[in-house]
């Protein structure tokens, strides 16, 4: 069941192996190898431990602070425990429940270990350094750690200019830089599926590996302790497995004691694990959805306890006493890699899962079978995440080329151009050498399956992994194009190799360098830097990170005493800045929320054009009150707030204009045999997804300014004064066409804000109807654009004559 081995042993003192250039190449000695993976670790927590505070703090990480504050309190309680009914206490199931808000509907459904992690950091850097950095400290070292087990795991197999490139060109990738200061739950996904595929293949292919097969098993537990998703480092496992070792089965290599023992050892671990899946099955049957699911009420009994996850170890401890006890017998003697990697994950992996989370310590198959509907079904049972790409909103998932053109878009070129040199050097070579095909699997997973309908909102966060094994094959590259350089021009490796390294490296670091704090908004030249990528119609930011401290300091310096600030948007209404008022660092004075009908609030308005509405779209192009448009990426307005005025007229504009969509829905785009034989490929042809309501303006007011502009602006100022009387017929007219739906009904919604509008700021609708007669098409640009328009585009703000 081995594959060809790519490498040679390790020698006592130093190691040859064969490297990117040509011939082999002598590696430094195992002490040397381990200083310079020291070496590499220090200077990565070097380049990421000053810059922890400088991002904004973003829209998850409050949630996930709270989580935190929790549990805290819940492991504050084990040093004060004097009795056996102080354990009984903090063990009863509703204080797990309470104290342990995870892996649940609600402020955060995933599980706890990226939480706990955060947690960890805070208790040993909270003394010394401010709550959200020390906290974020948690992914900093998660990240650094990353860059290091990639850079060991090469070095020693390739040489260190492999190793370092590597190293580089992942520390260098501005959008894995600054994912890397945030409290999350996508960098410790990144190195448990780091960390596991490199455990796997050490298990697979190295003598004596078998602590590494174990890994494997407690690192996939870790990883569903994580994130759903960072489980899916099982399905390349799995594809190399079948790949690599289903062939053998079939052969005389196995034998009939290998198919014993597999036959044996997996049925009796499967078997338990297939009760407790259908016995979790039959409980989603009596729960609720998990919107409304409340675990303090919705409790059904499950026949199974919570041990029965700890079968598949127990087998699996008796299968490796049985090996040791006869080490010579051909069904409990024999190593086999491959199915020991297996059963490890059956046996450690459930059991790491279940003692990683104390609220399944109690009614454990209950409380996982609402984790396990929560994750299976996300889309029916977690409100769908708005996406903008290539102009065009999407809700939950994104045409299925998405994944792809995010990573050719917001790597440096550098980096991707030594990245494919990289491929084609290790397709070119795997017959000797499989590690870059296992990688070149691990990396095209992830893009592969945003091809189906899975989630795609925030950027390229959601895939992470595919940049640590993009990372490695620019290392290849790299190296491989110095030895190509060498043949060439004679020069010794030792000159061509830092050459092209700097090459591949130095216009990254510059990127990184020239975008902070914004690295969340780095797009690359490919696209034209954020401003070109934000053109056309790609999202500029996403996550409040550009509301970054020293903008929060302006805007506590500039905000009158007292403001109201508001977003005025469902759509984006995220905790962050009571997070951050609470924490002390908005004004006190600021209300956060507006506070009365009767008059306009300040509005917060940040530049995710997913989530804009016909409201925010107008507002954004009123001259802002505060702008950030900073130089990092290209003069592109990050972030704003508006004051009431602004507000102010926005709301009338909207209210004037905005419009349902009544018009049928396209047709599907696939060919009639695609739909009828292969449903599943209609995403090719863009059948299937679910695109935002389309853009339409109220045709009766553009008529209206067009062909009578004194009339809509008489009946405005009629109607702004309340004047207005039963043969008043423009002023009449116009509130019909602002009240009357189509179908002839009041709209409840359009009469209320109607009401706030005309006792806030009645000259509003005035001044609203002066913009429409005066930029009509520019109103209408800005109105039918998914995203938010850039007022440079249109001539200038809207209310610029105002």
């Amino acid at each position: 069941m081995h594959a060809s081995q790519p490498t040679v042993e390790e020698q006592p003192n130093a190691e040859t192996v064969v490297g990117p250039a040509s011939g082999v190449e002598l590696v430094s000695p195992p002490k040397r190898r381990w200083l310079a993976t020291a070496i590499v670790f220090a200077v990565a927590l070097a380049a990421l431990v000053p810059t922890t505070g400088d991002l904004g703090l973003t829209w998850d990480e409050p949630a996930y602070r709270h989580s935190q504050v929790f549990s805290a309190q819940w492991w504050e309680q084990w040093p004060k425990a004097r009795s056996w009914a102080d354990v009984q206490k903090i063990l009863d199931p509703d204080a797990l429940i309470y104290y342990w808000p995870y892996a649940r509907y609600g402020v955060n459904f995933h599980p706890p270990l990226a939480g706990q992690l955060n947690l960890l950091t805070h208790s040993v850097f909270g003394p010394w350094m401010k709550d959200i950095p020390s906290r974020r400290m948690a992914s900093v070292i998660e990240f650094a750690l990353t860059i290091t087990i990639g850079f060991h795991f090469l070095s020693r197999r390739y040489g260190q200019g492999v190793g370092l490139v590597m190293a580089g060109s992942l520390l260098l990738m501005p959008r894995l830089y600054g994912q890397a200061h945030l409290m999350d739950t996508d960098i410790p996904g990144l190195l448990l599926w780091a960390s596991t595929a490199l455990c796997f293949w050490k298990g697979l292919y190295e003598p004596d590996a078998r602590r590494w097969r174990v890994l494997v098993g407690v690192l996939m537990g870790l990883a569903f302790l994580e994130k759903m998703a960072a489980v899916g480092v099982l399905l390349p496992i799995l594809l190399w497995l079948a790949a690599v070792s289903l062939p053998a089965i079939f052969s005389k290599r196995v034998g009939r004691a290998g198919w014993i023992d597999g036959a044996a050892t997996m049925g009796l671990m499967l078997l338990p694990l297939a009760l407790a899946f259908h016995e979790i099955q039959s409980l989603q049957r009596q729960m609720p959805p998990p919107a409304q699911t409340n675990l303090f009420i919705h409790r059904p009994l499950s026949d199974l306890p919570g041990l029965i996850l700890a079968v598949p170890l127990a087998v699996w401890l008796v299968r490796r006493l049985l090996g040791r006890l006869f080490p010579r017998h051909r069904v409990w003697g024999a190593e086999r890699p491959a199915l020991e990697t297996l059963t490890a994950i059956l046996a450690f992996g459930p059991v790491v899962g279940w003692l990683g989370n104390p609220l399944w310590w109690r009614e454990t198959l209950t409380r996982m079978t609402h984790y396990y509907t929560l994750s299976n079904d996300r889309q029916g049972a977690l409100p769908n995440i708005l996406i903008s790409y290539f102009g065009q909103t999407y809700e939950y998932s994104l045409p299925w080329h998405n994944g792809w053109v995010l990573l050719a878009i917001t790597v440096p070129v550098s980096i991707l151009a030594a990245a494919a040199v990289g491929v084609a050097w290790g397709l070119g070579r795997m017959r000797s050498d499989r590690i870059p095909l296992y990688f070149l699997v691990h990396m095209a997973t992830l893009p592969a399956l945003r091809m189906l309908p899975t989630p795609a909102h925030d950027g390229v966060r959601l895939f992470l992994p595919t940049f640590f094994f993009l990372s490695a094959f620019a290392g290849w590259g790299a190296m491989a194009a110095a030895s190509y350089l060498s043949s060439m021009t004679k020069a010794r490796l030792a000159v061509s190799r830092p050459i092209v390294a700097s090459l591949v490296l130095a216009p990254a670091l510059f990127a990184l360098a020239t975008v902070h704090p914004y690295e969340l908004s780095y797009y690359n030249e490919l696209i034209g830097g954020t401003p070109g990528a934000w053109r056309r119609g790609f999202e500029a930011t996403y996550w409040y990170d550009a509301f970054t401290p020293s903008v929060i300091e302006e805007l506590n310096q500039k905000f009158p005493p007292a403001a109201e600030v508001d977003f005025l948007n469902p759509r984006t209404n995220p905790s962050t800045f009571y997070q951050l008022q609470c924490l002390g660092h908005i004004r006190p004075d600021v209300e956060l929320g507006r506070r009365g009908r009767d008059h306009f609030p300040f509005a917060w308005l940040l530049t995710q054009d997913s989530k804009a509405s016909a409201f925010t779209r107008l507002l954004f192009a009123m001259k802002p009150w505060y702008a950030l448009a900073p130089k990092q990426v290209g003069g592109v307005r990050l972030a704003s707030v508006a004051d009431p005025v602004a507000v102010s007229r926005a709301w009338a504009l909207s209210l004037l204009l905005d419009a349902p969509d009544t018009l049928p829905p396209d047709p599907p785009a696939a060919p009639e045999w695609v739909r009828h034989f292969a449903p599943i490929l209609r995403r090719f042809w863009g059948d299937g997804l679910q695109k935002a309501s389309r853009l339409t303006v109220n045709p009766a007011a553009l008529d209206w300014a067009a062909n009578d502009p004194e009339g809509l602006l008489a009946a405005a100022r009629r109607l702004a004064s309340r004047k207005q009387g039963e043969d008043d017929l423009n002023a009449n007219r116009l509130l019909r066409m602002l009240l009357i739906d189509t179908r002839g009904r009041t709209n409840a919604t359009n009469q209320d804000l109607l009401d706030q509008l005309l006792s806030a700021r009645p000259e509003a609708l005035v001044e609203a109807v002066e913009i429409l007669t005066a930029h009509r098409d520019a109103v209408v640009q800005v109105m039918t654009r998914y995203g938010y328009t850039d007022p440079s585009w249109i001539g200038g703000f809207l209310d610029r004559d105002l």
